[in-house]
């Protein structure tokens, strides 16, 4: 809840201009806010000059720019990010898991009402994994062992992803599990579907988690399985803790590297294209 300390308030109004709710008001030299419209984003918190506005009574710290990372860290950080398939058996302590989940806050988001689930139980996640290992065998059966499913994928031009998924499918059929090997953790982020842009909002608030936990020596893989196969479990939405109305919108794991990458790989490109008046054009932009 954001709350005004009007002895500080010197009715500047930046707040009120900022508030895209426009909850806010300035009126006789005091500043309202109506809550029942409030989204809690606090941009008003961090724009204020006097800080002058808290959040759930933690009051704001101003910014130091000496602190922010030259560009030349930031292309380091995201070259050397690489999704971990191989974990070592190291136990992640928990202060740290809460202080990488911890900057999942601070991701853009739509939906304010997300929270983390984190599985760090040996017992919890090797279920997990029989949940993944039964779903994938029901879709081998169904997609790869009949031909029924592959005509409509030649009908419908998705054959070529079909295929390059079957690879996948059938490893984990024969190996009988669903990883190489089981990370030390997994983090869910739970919410309600119905507001726009939860998934999108659970997503950025997963790649803040990745890109902290890098600079901790921490290894992450998105685990698409979260959204597919345990949302769909309600043993395992009962063992999870998760209420009716609640969703599964993102799936992290965690877990030391068991394999040390060395090298950036160049060459990768973004195509962009560029739309300017009558022309447009198709360019392949790198970093």
């Amino acid at each position: 809840m954001i709350v005004v300390d009007q002895e500080k308030c010197i009715q500047c109004g930046q707040c009120v201009k900022i508030c895209h709710e426009h909850c806010i008001s300035l009126v006789d030299h005091r500043v309202t806010i109506d809550r029942g419209y409030c989204s809690t984003c606090t941009q008003c918190a961090a724009v204020c000059p006097q800080l002058a506005l808290t959040w759930d009574q933690a009051a704001p710290i101003p910014y130091d720019d000496s602190r922010l990372p030259s560009a030349r860290h930031l292309d380091e950080l995201f070259e050397q990010r690489r999704t971990i398939r191989f974990f070592k058996e190291d136990r992640i302590d928990r202060a740290l898991l809460e202080e990488i989940v911890a900057y999942g806050i601070y991701a853009p988001t739509n939906n304010y009402d997300l929270r983390v689930i984190i599985v760090d139980d040996e017992e919890i996640m090797a279920e997990l994994d029989r949940v993944h290992v039964r779903y994938t065998v029901r879709i081998n059966n169904l997609l790869y062992k009949t031909r029924i499913v592959g005509l409509l994928a030649r009908l419908t031009g998705t054959s070529t992803s079909f295929e390059q998924a079957r690879p996948k499918v059938e490893a984990i059929v024969e190996a009988g599990r669903s990883y190489h090997s089981p990370p030390a953790a997994i983090v869910f982020i739970v919410g309600n579907k119905r507001v726009p842009l939860s998934v999108e909002s659970a997503q950025y608030a997963l790649s803040n988690m990745t890109y902290y936990a890098q600079t901790k020596g921490i290894g992450s893989r998105l685990w698409g399985p979260g959204q597919l196969f345990y949302d769909r479990s309600k043993d395992i939405r009962r063992r999870l803790g998760m209420q009716k109305r609640e969703h599964i919108l993102g799936t992290l794991m965690l877990g030391y590297p068991a394999v040390k990458f060395r090298n950036k790989v160049q060459g990768k490109t973004l195509p962009i294209q560029w739309n300017d008046g009558q022309h447009s054009r198709t360019e392949g932009v790198k970093p």
